[in-house]
């Protein structure tokens, strides 16, 4: 008798961890997708971070030289002084 209660034990404990992992909504296939959506991000950021920074020494780099700051806006806004004519040229 002691014998059949502890298998229904068993029974129902290892049931419960099968539910637990694979059919509850939080189970081990959510867990691995939302790891692995984690990890994308996480290297998404990285980029855009980097990319943060470039931009933030380039637009200190303007800042500091009128220059280089005309040229940048001549050359990617087409941008140009009274009585001059900007010519596009098309590759």
């Amino acid at each position: 008798m002691a014998r059949a209660l502890q298998n229904k034990y068993v029974a129902v404990t290892l049931l419960a961890l099968f539910w637990a992992t694979f059919i509850h909504d939080l189970g081990l296939p959510f867990v691995v997708r939302e790891s692995r959506e984690l990890g994308a991000m996480k290297m998404e950021l990285t980029q855009v971070q980097e990319r943060n920074a470039a931009l933030k020494g380039q637009r200190e780099l303007l800042l500091a030289n009128p220059q280089a700051l005309e040229r940048f806006a001549r050359e990617r806004y087409f941008m140009r002084r009274a009585n001059e004519e900007v010519y596009r040229i098309v590759d």
